[in-house]
């Protein structure tokens, strides 16, 4: 009879063989289009991208769902992570490329002649730079003494709901 130390010997190794398992072309093919999925405006259910991937119609749901939980595969759920550790590397949007991509916009409208287009390009990469800072102003319709009335109305209402517990910590 197999000890419970042996069992949970022998579950540890195979989950170690789990993750370093190769994956097929179809696993490969599925993670990829499954990252995709996340990242882009349309969204495909996990079935679709297994039928996609090339698992058969019929069990492309049992596919998908095997694909993404990792008690099931671990390999192909790694992988799917790495990949979109990967997307969100590449894709960083940082104040500098920002700006580099403004200055094209801007230098392209320039040269087709749009204007407008040019002038906005510029005044979006003033304000990423801080140039700009937009203020808003609140129109106050209440004078100052209807401010002020209300906010006493404020703290006495507090002072009503809070009394009881001023009474308890006095006492203590």
């Amino acid at each position: 009879m197999e000890s419970v130390i042996a069992k949970t010997q022998k579950g540890k190794k195979e989950k170690m063989k789990n993750l370093t398992k190769p994956l097929t072309d179809k696993e490969k093919l599925f993670a990829q289009l499954y990252v995709e999925n996340i990242f882009s405006n349309d969204t495909r259910t996990n079935r679709d991208i297994a039928i996609a991937s090339g698992y058969a119609k019929e069990s492309a749901h049992q596919r998908a769902y095997e694909n993404t939980t990792y008690k099931l595969k671990p390999h192909v759920v790694t992988y799917i992570e790495e990949l979109k550790e990967d997307f969100r590397v590449r894709n960083q949007i940082t104040p500098e490329k920002h700006m580099a991509r403004l200055n094209e916009i801007h230098q392209m409208a320039k040269k087709k002649g749009q204007l407008h287009t040019s002038l906005n390009a510029e005044v979006y990469r003033g304000k990423v730079a801080g140039y700009y800072v937009e203020k808003q102003l609140i129109k106050q319709e209440e004078s100052e003494e209807d401010v002020e009335r209300k906010l006493k109305e404020i703290i006495e209402r507090y002072d009503l709901l809070t009394s009881h517990e001023r009474g308890k910590n006095e006492t203590k």
